[in-house]
């Protein structure tokens, strides 16, 4: 008589997808017979067999560590936030207090430094702005520099643009000496556009394209607005 291997019966597969089927639609049914919730067990990776609850309490775990690290984010970008809150808030005092358009700039440039942590930042305008006191002579765009065609569409959308920009570009907004990876342009505007305020970084990672950029934006507006009444724009022609 030949030997033949035994294969699950029809009726045994049932069986089995009903038990698991009633395990699903009652999972606090083990917690009732703990004799039999403490004999199941289930295969392990590596070593023999583990208890379902041990495999269940690594699960668990693994999630609570997970989302321990994930709140920690959160936890870290609202201090940040926070922080930078505080920063636009003694800026905007500073700036209330500031009457010279040279203090102005000076003091623009030594705090946005400070807390974009970010190396170079200066101010460019465009050639058609002026002040009584003729005090843009070191802040202008070169206008044979073609730099003005380049920053005039960003200037009109009024956001912000982060990320690399080519090297002619750099050298027009940061100076040849300066070696620019990654930068953010922040529109300065009231009633039409005056120009640029500059933050130029050596790393390549500080600022970049998909980067959120509110406090950007509300910086620019901020110094654009005290800007007001301290610049005029020429008429062209």
């Amino acid at each position: 008589m030949s030997e033949t291997t035994a294969k699950p019966k029809a009726a045994d597969q049932s069986e089995e997808t009903k038990v698991i089927e009633y395990l699903q639609k009652n999972p606090d049914l083990l917690m009732a017979y703990p004799r039999i919730f403490s004999e199941l067990s289930i295969p392990h990776q590596t070593h023999g067999a583990t208890s379902l609850v041990a495999r269940q309490l690594k699960i668990l775990r693994d999630k609570n560590r997970n989302l321990k690290k994930n709140l920690d984010e959160l936890i870290n970008i609202a201090r940040d936030n926070e922080e930078l809150n505080q920063r636009f808030h003694r800026l905007a005092l500073e700036l209330i207090n500031t009457e010279q358009l040279h203090e102005v700039l000076a003091m623009v440039q030594d705090q946005v430094q400070t807390f974009f942590y970010t190396d170079f930042v200066c101010f460019k305008f465009l050639p058609g702005i002026s002040d009584k006191d003729k005090q843009l002579d070191a802040h202008y765009l070169d206008a044979e520099s073609g730099i003005v065609g380049t920053v005039t569409p960003w200037l009109e959308k009024r956001a912000p643009v982060c990320g690399r920009q080519d090297d002619k570009v750099n050298r027009a907004l940061f100076g040849d000496d300066i070696k620019i990876e990654s930068s953010a342009l922040v529109p300065l505007y009231h009633t039409a556009e005056l120009g640029l305020l500059c933050l130029g970084s050596v790393s390549k990672d500080r600022f970049n394209k998909d980067m959120g950029t509110i406090f950007l934006q509300q910086l620019g507006e901020l110094v654009s607005t005290r800007l007001k009444g301290l610049l005029t724009r020429e008429p062209p022609g």
